[in-house]
């Protein structure tokens, strides 16, 4: 959601397409990215920030949907593997996960920032396919859902902006982990794909919550109100699930 209540979604119609939901409830396709966009957050400004994986970059999108910036799409000049998700901290900073279709044996996922300068650092790597990630609302522990593996995994965030060592924040006994984002009582909800669900976990480890999304194949999730609006891949579909908490403000 942007500040004044409308509503971006990937893959409206078809495949490349940003969908837009106004509060008066009208829906269109906002924007045509010429790739494949999995997740978004809208920063402070109003842009648009997406990970889009069909063309291996992150890009931002001025509010009227045109024109398309790429923030980047390269790492020390090699093509990212397949950029999943996006979140932002209270500075303004953006993260990303980048997946691919790796092996256990083998994981070579990672985890970016771009900066305000718009220099980009790799902050993770051997990675079981980081997807969904977010900000811990002090700003002192970045969060990745971990597919591969089914957990959620928090990292300490330094002040020099690099990562201290992963540690398993929750470990779910089956299929699997995807979007998550905290609501104002610093609680981690987090899309279960598989699972059919919407989990709630605290950030001391604890699971609190285990919410029916209304299918399978649940991919992510947004706060507006005291609502959470997830998508739900099975059914090609969006729903709002009335739970009566509001989501944690992660832009300034």
């Amino acid at each position: 959601f942007d500040s004044q209540g409308n509503l971006y979604f990937v893959n409206y119609v078809r495949n490349g397409t940003l969908g837009k939901m106004t509060p008066q409830g009208t829906v269109g396709i906002w924007c045509e990215t010429g790739g494949q966009v999995n997740g978004l957050k809208v920063d402070s400004a109003g842009y648009v920030i997406g990970a889009d994986a069909g063309a291996r970059r992150i890009i931002r999108v001025h509010p009227s949907g045109n024109p398309i910036e790429v923030l980047t799409d390269k790492f020390e000049g090699k093509p990212y593997l397949s950029p999943n998700d996006v979140c932002l901290d209270l500075a303004g900073n953006i993260y990303f996960s980048d997946p691919s279709n790796e092996t256990p044996e083998a994981p070579i996922g990672s985890v970016y920032r771009i900066d305000l300068t718009k220099k980009v650092t790799r902050l993770a790597t051997g990675l079981k396919y980081p997807n969904g990630l977010a900000v811990t609302p002090d700003q002192k522990q970045l969060i990745v859902a971990e597919t591969m593996t089914n957990r959620i995994l928090s990292f300490d965030l330094r002040a020099d902006g690099s990562l201290g060592p992963a540690k398993t924040l929750y470990q779910f006994p089956n299929s699997s982990v995807d979007g998550i984002m905290f609501d104002e009582y610093d609680r981690l909800w987090v899309a279960r794909w598989l699972n059919a669900t919407v989990d709630v976990i605290t950030l001391d480890g604890k699971l609190v919550a285990e919410i029916p999304a209304g299918g399978s194949k649940v991919t992510n999730l947004c706060f507006w109100g005291k609502s959470v609006y997830v998508t739900v891949a099975e059914g090609h579909s969006i729903h709002r699930l009335d739970v009566g908490v509001a989501g944690k403000a992660y832009t300034k």
